[in-house]
């Protein structure tokens, strides 16, 4: 993956991971409950996917507190394909392919979202394209119950969940990347330029591309 948690790389357990994940989502929640969006139609449909990738962080990570990494692991594609739906209607879709959008019949693919993103101010790096590109197949099977899911549901003699530690450790990087990104999106709705520099500080502490 193209995110990953800078606790992946101290090899903390994945309970103190939960912990930091727990305070993340909260702290975020924190800094954006308040702000005011305009009520344009633009605003609202992407602040709501937005919120979605913010509310499947927390999923994930109160599966993986459960026990439930299969079910987390699904929910990763759903996240990270409501961060770059939000950003996209934000700032990249027409009036018409708004309007399809609300009429569920915008047809363009997500590969196609990614492209038109990363040519924007501040997208230009193409770190979208590359954890599409690195990670796309792998929430495809865990999110169509594919191989990569069965499989981790095996073991030598019995069918039963059988997760990675360091798997679910990188999982919760990603998605508390994602989130990160979401409400620094959400933040730029609102026009609240100072949030964001302080989000960006939270980002620098919390998660760093890989290299």
């Amino acid at each position: 993956m193209l995110i990953r948690s800078e606790v992946n790389r101290k090899a903390v357990s994945v309970s103190a991971t939960i912990d930091m994940a727990e305070h993340l989502a909260q702290t975020l929640d924190n800094h954006i409950d308040g702000l005011e969006i305009g009520s344009a139609l633009r605003y609202r449909i992407a602040g709501g996917c937005l919120d979605m990738a913010l509310e499947h962080h927390k999923a994930v990570v109160l599966l993986v507190a459960r026990q439930l990494r299969g079910s987390a692991f699904s929910i990763m594609r759903l996240q990270f394909e409501a961060y770059v739906r939000g950003v996209w209607l934000h700032q990249c879709a027409t009036d018409t392919e708004l309007a399809a959008f609300t009429n569920e019949k915008l047809d363009h693919s997500f590969a196609a979202l990614v492209s038109a993103i990363e040519g924007l101010d501040g997208f230009s790096d193409g770190a979208l394209s590359k954890a599409r590109r690195n990670s796309w197949a792998a929430m495809c099977s865990f999110i169509h119950t594919g191989f990569l899911q069965v499989v981790r549901r095996n073991r030598e003699t019995t069918v039963e969940p059988d997760y990675n530690d360091d798997e679910v450790i990188e999982a919760l990087g990603f998605a508390n990347a994602i989130a990160l990104l979401a409400a620094l999106e959400i933040a730029h709705i609102a026009g609240a330029e100072r949030l964001s520099v302080e989000l960006l500080d939270l980002a620098r502490n919390i998660a760093t591309p890989v290299q």
